[in-house]
């Protein structure tokens, strides 16, 4: 009881998520030096294991399947999830593509995973691996975050076509120690790197890496605009995501309470996670919201917030694609997709910059329609089967040089 007191009061001290995380991070630090169990990092720690074992690329057919190294999920629609399935899916028809969830740990079956893809891709042909016996020996495999590159190495013989997708600058997800190490480690392992966007692709090329980047997209049945341009602004989006440090939530929550503050009419709705508690003033909160359904979420605002620390999100991308003008957080992680004055806002990273922002948008119809119908333009440059395309050709590629 005297824990639960504490809690309580935390929260009516500093509120709800960040007494949320400072309560998560004295647990975990309780758990670490349990005197029960030991010490236990929390977290696990990678090394790296002996492979004497070599392919070489005469033993490759159009038949030697590309497999996936996967977290496991719950998930099928997150963002992450969706784009790796998405790829394999596209790729699948110029040869087969496995899915290994590398973490499962006999949490869930292989049907359950396969039932879950065929929801997000009716009628697709990947197959799932939960077992790594059942790797196969002549393989094309691919790692899809830090955690992943070293049952990679495990698992697969050494070869010049082992490859890394990676959506995110993972050694920025941690304070600087063993696990934000790791992961940097990880981009010196010899795989060839296939990043989302440029901006990615240079920091892999800083680690010695080579590759090629695919640029962002939507998919264009869920993200169309509407059929007319609202004259005033009503309702202004926001990807809240507290859980997810990278998405800037609470300099979103400071930069809106002031937008709040001046124009208490507008309505602020925020999505991205369920059960966010009070925040300071009146929001619409839709939690967690499925992909198919995120369109007409989007198209029902007039302005949209989509912050990031590390690489782009899809959010500003989407809400283009939806005829909503974006305004974001100034850093080369996102700029190579968001120009200022041009797609979006791209403004520094302070509340009142922000809400200075929206201010602009807000009293400013011409500057809604420009960068309306630049973001429009921006969203149509490629599409999902095209990056596909390209990611696949760059792995033939590799295997005929």
């Amino acid at each position: 009881m005297t824990l639960i007191r504490s809690f309580l009061s935390l929260v009516k001290t500093i509120g709800f998520t960040r007494a949320t995380r400072v309560a998560w991070t004295w647990l975990v630090e309780r758990f670490r030096v349990s005197t029960a169990g030991g010490f236990n990092p929390g977290f696990e720690v990678y090394d790296l294991e002996p492979n004497t074992r070599t392919l070489a690329k005469t033993t490759l057919t159009s038949e030697t399947p590309v497999i996936w190294f996967i977290p496991a999920w719950t998930n099928v629609w997150g963002g992450g999830h969706l784009t790796l399935f998405r790829f394999a899916h596209l790729m699948s028809k110029k040869r087969p593509q496995l899915i290994f969830v590398y973490d499962n740990k006999n949490r869930f079956d292989k049907k359950y995973f396969e039932s879950s893809l065929q929801k997000a891709f009716p009628g697709n042909s990947l197959t799932v691996v939960i077992d790594s016996d059942h790797i196969p020996e002549i393989c094309i495999p691919v790692a899809t975050t830090w955690q992943s590159v070293f049952p990679l190495l495990k698992f697969t013989p050494k070869s010049d076509f082992r490859f890394y997708f990676m959506q995110d600058y993972e050694g920025l997800f941690y304070a600087h120690g063993t696990q934000s190490m790791q992961a940097l480690a990880s981009y010196e392992q010899g795989l060839k790197g296939i990043t989302g966007g440029p901006w990615l692709l240079k920091n892999f090329k800083d680690h010695g890496g080579d590759g090629i980047n695919y640029m962002f997209t939507t998919d264009r049945e869920i993200f169309f605009p509407a059929e007319t341009l609202r004259p005033s602004v009503k309702r202004i989006f926001f990807y809240g995501r507290p859980s997810t440090e990278r998405r800037c939530f609470e300099l979103g929550i400071e930069a809106l309470k002031q937008v709040k503050i001046r124009h208490p009419e507008i309505e602020i709705v925020m999505a991205g996670l369920d059960g966010i508690g009070d925040v300071g003033f009146e929001v619409t909160k839709s939690g967690s919201v499925s992909v198919p359904e995120l369109g007409n979420l989007y198209r029902s605002c007039d302005i949209g917030l989509a912050l990031s620390g590390t690489n782009l999100s899809y959010l500003p991308v989407e809400l283009m694609a939806c005829g909503v003008p974006v305004v974001t957080n100034s850093g080369p992680q996102v700029e190579w997709y968001c120009e200022d004055n041009v797609n979006s806002l791209v403004v520094d990273p302070f509340p009142s910059s922000i809400a200075n922002a929206i201010e602009d948008l807000i009293g400013n119809f011409s500057l809604r329609e420009y960068l309306i119908t630049n973001g429009l333009q921006k969203a149509k440059e490629t599409d999902w089967a095209s990056e596909a395309t390209k990611i696949s050709d760059y792995i033939e590629a590799q295997l005929s040089s």
